[in-house]
């Protein structure tokens, strides 16, 4: 018993000694707790999240204001007012806002022939040409995964609906009070007539059988009478017609699925996890006395590192290739998803893979420079990146996080390759679109090289 004891007292100081590791199992846990419960909390958007809705009213008449009404009333999304359909367009592209409702011009007045064509052609609306319907756009940031946008559009559509059957029902109220109004009227003026049988020949008991039918026409006057409406409608399909276009500068008829946004987002993803092998390699050099070995050579620490940043380097290449082979083979044969549209601007692409690369390689530099062990750089390392990943967007929008997350999220180098990488495969845009981000990434993997030999110079 005193011999177990004696192990147990060491064990324990062991680990109280290692204040760093004591850390990583406590606090760790906690963030990643605190991020990931405020991000579920703004899973779909709302007006407590960042996410923003443009509103374009080219209508101006009973069916867009009805709409802009309804859909500002319902407080649960933030919108915002523009004049035309190209500043919205580029509001979106600029990421001041995720999503816009454009109300074509003369809607109200399609919507009000529904009961024109109907009554004249004596049509069903459901059998109505769709170009003769009401048409509202919904414009949306194609970096937007497909299951956010999806979560959205119901409910739009939902109150887009409802405000053009309201409208429609009492434009259709209206006609049918005409139409009672006048037919009322020629009935009581037909029987306000007089003498309308002296031009009848007289017969046998003719003023017997004036007077009988005079008797039934009154009595029928007071009966319930058969009105001939206008029109017969049918609420069975829709009556506004809404179509999806993704705001691209070029092809907006490109409709990305949920692969243009996994692939980059889970690559960059997967790149960040090299973060254990590399560290795991730093410090076996500082354990096993590599490093002060190397030092004894004309080598300097640049060469050294460089060795390391060239082979991870082609890691990060070769899992990037792999997960494009996933998505352009593999992904299609397993199910009725298509395959990833590589219709995109290749430098651009080449420059945010290799500087997404190397802020992943050198994370593993700096985690690997401070660990002291193997169980601190896994642990501190793995959790990490889902911390990063979770701000960066790879799993939500960061558009869809609390204002206070979306702040901080700017410091998280996957929320910059995020950024890059969908904008090149979604937003069909080139270097001159994600310079900045291309900056934050190679400015971070210099600085993780310069702090990382200030260690190194003083060991």
């Amino acid at each position: 018993m005193k011999k177990f004891l004696s192990i147990l007292k060491k064990d324990a100081l062991l680990l109280l000694r290692d204040w760093p590791g004591l850390a990583i199992l406590f606090i760790m846990p906690a963030v990643l707790l605190i991020v990931l419960t405020f991000i579920q909390e703004n899973a779909i958007p709302a007006t407590s999240s960042g996410f923003k809705m443009i509103i374009v009213n080219a209508d101006s008449s009973a069916l867009g204001d009805n709409i802009v009404q309804d859909l500002t009333n319902s407080k649960y999304f933030n919108f915002i007012r523009y004049g035309t359909t190209e500043e919205a367009k580029q509001a979106i592209l600029d990421g001041k806002s995720q999503f816009a409702v454009i109300i074509s011009d003369s809607a109200t007045e399609k919507l009000f022939n529904l009961i024109r064509i109907s009554s004249e052609s004596g049509k069903d609306t459901n059998k109505i040409p769709v170009s003769n319907l009401a048409g509202v756009v919904f414009l949306y940031d194609p970096a937007m995964p497909s299951m956010i946008k999806d979560a959205i559009n119901m409910p739009l559509k939902t109150f887009i609906q409802l405000s053009a059957v309201k409208i429609l029902v009492a434009q259709y109220a209206e006609e049918v009070n005409k139409s009672v109004t006048k037919h009322s009227s020629d009935f009581a003026a037909n029987l306000s007539k007089e003498n309308y049988f002296n031009n009848i020949p007289d017969f046998p008991y003719k003023n017997e059988i004036i007077k009988r039918f005079n008797d039934e026409l009154n009595k029928r006057t007071k009966e319930d009478s058969k009105i001939n409406l206008p029109v017969n409608l049918s609420f069975n399909s829709e009556i506004v017609r809404i179509d999806e276009l993704a705001a691209r500068n070029e092809n907006s008829d490109f409709k990305p699925n949920a692969l243009q946004h996994n692939i980059p987002a889970f690559t960059l993803f997967a790149m960040f996890f090299i973060v254990i092998p590399l560290a795991g390699s730093i410090l076996n050099e500082k354990i096993n006395g590599t490093f002060n070995r190397l030092k004894t050579f004309p080598v300097s620490y640049i060469e050294i590192i460089s060795s390391k940043i060239a082979v991870f380097l082609i890691v990060c290449i070769l899992q990037f290739i792999f997960m494009m082979f996933v998505g352009i083979y593999i992904m299609p044969m397993l199910g009725e998803l298509s395959s990833i549209n590589l219709n995109v601007s290749y430098p651009a692409l080449l420059l945010a893979l290799i500087a997404s690369s190397l802020a992943a390689i050198g994370f593993g530099i700096i985690v690997g420079t401070f660990a002291s062990t193997h169980g601190q750089a896994a642990t501190f390392g793995s959790v990490m990146v889902v911390i990063l990943a979770l701000l960066g967007g790879i799993f939500v929008p960061s558009s869809l996080m609390p204002k206070i997350l979306q702040g901080i999220s700017m410091i998280s180098p996957l929320r910059w390759g995020t950024d890059a990488f969908l904008s090149v495969f979604n937003r069909d845009e080139g270097i001159g679109k994600i310079w900045l981000e291309l900056c934050l990434l190679f400015g971070f993997f210099g600085a993780s090289i310069i702090f990382s030999l200030r260690i190194f110079k003083k060991h």
